[in-house]
């Protein structure tokens, strides 16, 4: 059945991260989205541009070929995360205060949290905001299909509605 393709993803946000809250409310995880050209055409029809496709495939394509010993690595990790100076410069304190909480939680392991500082370290500085940091953390417990606390799941689940609790 073809989804309802209406552009309401047009905001001040970074365009990366309106492709992403398209996903994220249009499929059930990564498995199910359709594979890169289908998903290209999709997301051409939503009104999105080839750069803002091309950001968004790539991310995801990361996202499902992350190493598995990696990922076994870093989820045992108990090392303590300490910041660049480029990252305390454009990650604010609301947001690693909220990377910590997550990952304190049990919602983030290390490995989703290093993905959602990556990506948000390339995002353009004025896109770097606690609601994209929220968006972003779900995209990557979207993409690996995590149960979340009700109370986290609601709170990252707002960001896409312009609704949040934890603030």
């Amino acid at each position: 059945m073809p989804l309802p393709i209406v552009n309401c993803y047009q905001n001040e946000s970074s365009a990366m991260i309106n492709v992403v809250a398209f996903l994220i409310e249009n499929f059930s995880d990564l498995q199910t989205c359709p594979d890169g050209d289908d998903l290209g055409m999709m997301l051409e029809g939503a009104g999105f541009d080839d750069d803002e496709i091309g950001n968004a495939l790539l991310m995801l394509q990361l996202l499902h070929e992350e190493s598995e010993s990696d990922t076994a690595r870093l989820q045992q990790s108990r090392a303590f995360r300490v910041y660049t100076s480029e990252e305390t410069d454009a990650l604010d304190t609301d947001i690693r205060a909220l990377l910590h909480f997550l990952e304190q939680t049990g919602a983030l392991n290390p490995l989703q949290r290093e993905f959602v500082i990556h990506a948000l370290m390339h995002l353009q500085p004025d896109d770097v905001t606690l609601e994209n940091a929220k968006l972003l953390a779900l995209l990557v417990l979207w993409a690996h299909r995590s149960e979340l606390p009700v109370l986290i799941g609601d709170e990252l689940m707002a960001v896409l509605h312009g609704k949040g609790v934890m603030q």
